[in-house]
């Protein structure tokens, strides 16, 4: 596990300007994900964003006078996210950590918590619950918890979209058996990662104690696969189809044309 933690923490440290990058140019998930948030968050709740980055979401909510916290591995996530923030004119607390170990923290802390990000580098179910359970552990009782995870086809639609020829890879064709056969898959992609199916996410929240879940979307929704070309539509277009891609977010039918999906969780 160490080592895998310590290849994560590499790939992130290279160049944190990239995943912040990648929100913008697809904005789409953004959107979508804080649209979502803004339905169970209430005025002034604090938030812990743990494995949050570079900080896109945090200074997002800390604009809006939400008490922000991010804790994230990578010291160049959390220099770029500080950095950031002066920029935008707010603050966050930041600190370089581990979502599997947050004793930095009291129990029943926080309002909130994000968990976007960890989970897609937890390759074994019994990491993947000492996240949650160490996420569940410092939010407050009737709080909410957001879990996000890579979907099994993420890979697929990345290759469709991007390079179709990519399919030939020999390297990459224990993950598309997986998905004929409609398994999870831990292994390698951008990094080591965990590409989740609904059925384990389901047993996954079933074994975490103290939640439910109240939601579960996905963040890009129907435009994965070609938004490159909603992209580049007429503004009342791209508007209309992001109206329509939120509204079918967490509709059971088109979770499989979203990259990432979230579980919203409460705690009981």
């Amino acid at each position: 596990m160490e080592e895998s933690i310590e290849e994560v923490k590499r790939h992130y440290d290279e160049n944190p300007k990239k995943e912040w990058d990648r929100l913008k140019k697809n904005p789409f998930e953004f959107w979508i994900t804080t649209a979502w948030m803004d339905r169970y968050l209430r005025e002034g709740d604090s938030i812990l964003d743990v494995g949050g980055g570079p900080g896109r979401y945090s200074i997002h909510y800390a604009l809006k006078n939400h008490p922000l916290t991010l804790v994230d591995l990578s010291s160049a996530n959390i220099a770029f996210a500080k950095k950031k923030a002066r920029q935008y004119g707010t603050h966050i607390n930041a600190y370089e950590g581990n979502a599997l170990d947050l004793s930095r923290f009291d129990d029943a802390s926080f309002d909130v918590l994000f968990l976007m990000g960890p989970l897609y580098h937890l390759l074994e179910e019994k990491e993947r619950l000492l996240a949650l359970k160490e996420a569940v552990g410092v939010l407050r009782k009737g709080g909410y918890l957001f879990a996000s995870y890579i979907g099994i086809a993420s890979g697929m639609i990345y290759v469709m979209r991007e390079d179709p020829s990519q399919v030939l890879l020999d390297a990459d064709q224990p993950f598309y058996q997986a998905l004929v056969e409609r398994k999870s898959f831990a292994g390698e992609g951008f990094t080591e990662v965990y590409f989740a199916t609904r059925e384990d996410i389901d047993k996954l929240v079933k074994k975490t104690a103290g939640v439910g879940e109240v939601a579960f979307f996905g963040q890009e929704s129907i435009t994965s696969p070609c938004y490159h070309q909603i992209l580049s539509s007429p503004r009342k277009a791209k508007e209309k189809w992001l109206k329509l891609a939120l509204s079918l977010s967490d509709q059971a039918e088109y979770l499989s044309f979203s990259e990432h999906w979230i579980s919203v969780l409460k705690k009981l």
